[in-house]
């Protein structure tokens, strides 16, 4: 009964995350008037920019860390299914913290690309990449120990409706996921050593369908053709 007690995101935890952001959110506006009016806003995978946008943007970008932890705080504690939350407490903590910690290195990434060493810059946007697909491969093995709730995981309305739809549900998308990361790991491979992009499609191919595919194999296990 004591775990009941404990708050599921925990406090400690939560205000160190929100210290962090709100120090990176301190320290980008301190650099703000030093950055040119037009900055990056897209980049290939060589580090080359493919598009640019006014710098009056980028405050909200640094913002959402912030905005982040705090809907990790207060999403368990209104969802109707918040207990379980609670029995998966230890997990939520560190998607947290780990979600938060990497979106506030991503908010740098304008910094690094105007002041950077312009050798190393080159290897970031596929090491960003590399760094998501990781995320997406952990998510997969994730997936299947999320429990019922209506704000995380495949939330199709089969899955909700029904336990053990959304336990197969949950390990089909976990399967997609990792799937995805490893074909997403692969692309930043090809591109490092052979300078093409053929597997990012394949990439976005198997996440575009894999995701359509997670729906239809949700309602077929609802209605009982998938056993």
């Amino acid at each position: 009964m004591k775990h009941k007690k404990l708050p599921i995101l925990g406090w400690k935890l939560f205000w160190t995350l929100l210290a962090v952001s709100a120090l990176s959110l301190a320290a980008h506006l301190v650099l703000y008037p030093s950055l040119p009016q037009q900055v990056p806003r897209q980049w290939s995978m060589d580090g080359a920019v493919n598009s640019w946008m006014d710098k009056a943007t980028l405050p909200w970008l640094w913002a959402l860390p912030a905005f982040f932890v705090l809907l990790f705080k207060v999403i368990p504690a209104i969802d109707p299914r918040s207990d379980s939350y609670r029995k998966s407490r230890k997990m939520w903590n560190i998607f947290s913290g780990c979600f938060t910690m990497a979106f506030v290195l991503f908010t740098w990434m304008t910094e690094l690309y105007l002041w950077g060493p312009g050798a190393l810059w080159q290897f970031v946007p596929g090491l960003l990449m590399a760094a998501v697909a990781v995320g997406l491969i952990a998510l997969g093995n994730y997936m299947p120990r999320i429990r019922q709730n209506y704000t995380m995981g495949a939330r199709t309305p089969w899955a909700l409706a029904n336990e053990h739809c959304w336990q197969r549900t949950q390990r089909m998308a976990g399967i997609v996921f990792v799937v995805s990361g490893i074909l997403l790991l692969a692309a930043v491979a090809e591109s490092f050593l052979l300078g093409s992009a053929v597997l990012i499609y394949a990439f976005l191919a198997v996440l575009l369908l894999g995701c359509v595919w997670i729906f239809v194999y949700s309602w077929l296990v609802y209605i009982g053709r998938m056993k």
